[in-house]
């Protein structure tokens, strides 16, 4: 793909992350119904063991090689671009391997003596096969993506998701009847079994890229050349990406045990944890589909245009992801907050979940557009500034977490008010470097004032639905989202009516123009 077929790309890459996340919600709301909020509790206490150990192992190295690849690629140096791969690839199954080792040795004592839990043993150990791989398909994706070869990564993520949902519905319908550890054991298998249909994929169709490259070397690289260059990039990320999950791996230890402290069970406290993070936040990260697009595709991107000097496209590339993020977060975060207990009784049978949904609906917009910045930081070579932002947001998130949960006046608010401050925090930290390297004069009534209006009429149609619906013999939770299919289609018909969607924007993407 061309450079000038960013905006093209990006919204390619929507569709494509539309469907995994569809995919991905399925499988969530399959988990909920299967094993329940204290499986789902137990898995995310294992899932952030796994966490911690591919962040360390692998954390900045993706976006370190999408950098690299894209410059080497803008200079035609293939040869480079080859052992980039090589070297990284040696990196990652080197960091899997004595990953999985200390797993290993220590599951034991993370289990008894870290969580207090040793139900959840068996868990840590069957992460061991992902610990080896996930670093593999992470490496492989970052390869592809600096090559501006979208569709094979892409393609991969579809793959592993839908093998997921599939071979875990089948364990989970054939393991009747399920208990909260059994269900959580399931779901833990499930990355594994995924990550390996997604490295077949990639590994595949590495002859038929690498076909393509001429094997011409400008100046041959060592290996440690490479790794110099690969952690002078990936490093500021990895330490941010790192307290960030310790972060999460810390909250759910301690949010169960400040919980208890405040008179909750133990079984209570673990359910919590489990609507927060296995139901509340799934449904939350849905803007993702977008963000998650704009991120991947806008980082080789500004390298490439910083690197050539063409600001234009940098400010228009920058431009259209802050525009994107906030189209798809303001109307989402408004259905989130007027409409949780439907949302939360009609896709998990639990409506306790429907609070969580509206307490993390005030901040997803900041949130949204913290992901975005990152990648924009990171594409502007400003790593460490991102980084410097994120543990500022991440301290105040603490802070909140530990000195608010355990007090009876806040209980579980105290999280909520830690992630609305965090995800405020670093977007306003990100908002100031971002405007002091590149001046975008932002038109707000475009970027905000238009969706706000949009959405306010997508409540309208949403309303209007639900009561023209009430004459037909359809069941609740189908008039429910049928009024939300027709509440989306108003909201994008009033973006092409305001021009906050050019209305010539889908005859230049037919062209390539974009």
């Amino acid at each position: 793909m061309k450079a000038r077929g960013f905006i093209y790309g990006s919204i390619f890459m929507v569709l494509i992350n539309f469907i995994v996340r569809t995919v991905d919600f399925v499988y969530d709301v399959m988990l909920s119904k299967y094993i329940g909020a204290e499986g789902l509790g137990l898995a995310h206490m294992a899932r952030s063991v796994l966490m911690i150990f591919i962040v360390i192992s692998s954390a900045g190295i993706p976006t370190a090689i999408v950098r690299l690849v894209a410059e080497y690629k803008s200079k035609n140096d293939y040869f480079t671009i080859k052992k980039i791969l090589r070297v990284s690839f040696l990196l990652a199954l080197t960091f899997g391997i004595v990953f999985s080792l200390i797993i290993g040795f220590f599951g034991n004592f993370i289990a008894i003596n870290i969580y207090k839990n040793e139900s959840i043993i068996v868990l840590i150990y069957f992460l061991i096969p992902a610990v080896i791989l996930l670093p593999l398909t992470i490496t492989f994706r970052g390869y592809y993506y600096g090559l501006r070869i979208i569709t094979v990564p892409n393609v991969s993520q579809i793959i592993e998701h839908v093998a997921q949902l599939i071979i875990v519905f089948l364990m989970l319908t054939l393991s009747q009847p399920i208990t909260p550890i059994k269900g959580a054991l399931i779901a833990i298998c499930g990355i594994s079994i995924g990550e390996v249909f997604d490295l077949i994929w990639l590994t595949s169709m590495l002859k038929k890229t690498n076909k393509r490259m001429m094997n011409i070397p400008y100046r041959k690289k060592s290996a440690f050349e490479i790794l110099k260059q690969l952690f002078s990039i990936s490093a500021p990320i990895a330490l941010a990406d790192v307290i960030g999950v310790l972060l999460r791996f810390a909250n759910s230890i301690f949010i169960p045990r400040k919980l208890m402290d405040i008179g909750y069970s133990y079984r209570e406290a673990v359910s919590t944890l489990g609507r927060i993070s296995g139901m509340a936040m799934p449904l939350i990260a849905l803007t993702f589909i977008v963000t998650g697009a704009v991120v991947t595709n806008i980082v080789p991107n500004l390298s490439e245009n910083m690197a050539t000097k063409r600001y234009h496209k940098v400010k228009r590339d920058i431009t259209f992801a802050f525009k994107m993020t906030l189209l798809a977060a303001i109307p989402l975060s408004i259905i989130y907050l007027v409409y949780a207990e439907p949302l939360g009784y009609y896709i998990y049978e639990d409506s306790q979940v429907s609070y969580f949904i509206r307490a993390l609906s005030l901040g997803s917009v900041f949130l949204s557009l913290e992901h975005t910045f990152s990648g924009i930081l990171n594409g502007l070579n400003k790593q460490v500034a991102a980084t410097i932002n994120r543990l500022i947001g991440l301290g105040i998130q603490v802070f909140c977490i530990y000195s608010l949960i355990g007090n009876p006046k806040f209980g579980i608010n105290g999280f909520f008010i830690g992630f609305f401050l965090s995800s405020i925090t670093i977007f306003l930290l990100d908002s100031i470097i971002i405007r002091k390297k590149i001046k975008l004069g932002l038109d707000f009534r475009d970027i905000i004032l238009k969706p706000i209006l949009s959405s306010f009429i997508m409540l309208i149609a949403i309303y209007s639905s639900m009561e023209i619906l009430e004459g037909f013999s359809l069941g609740a939770s189908t008039k429910f989202f049928l009024s939300l299919g027709v509440g989306g289609v108003a909201y994008i018909i009033m973006l092409f009516i305001t021009n906050a969607i050019p209305k010539n924007t889908v005859k230049r993407l037919k062209k390539g123009n974009i």
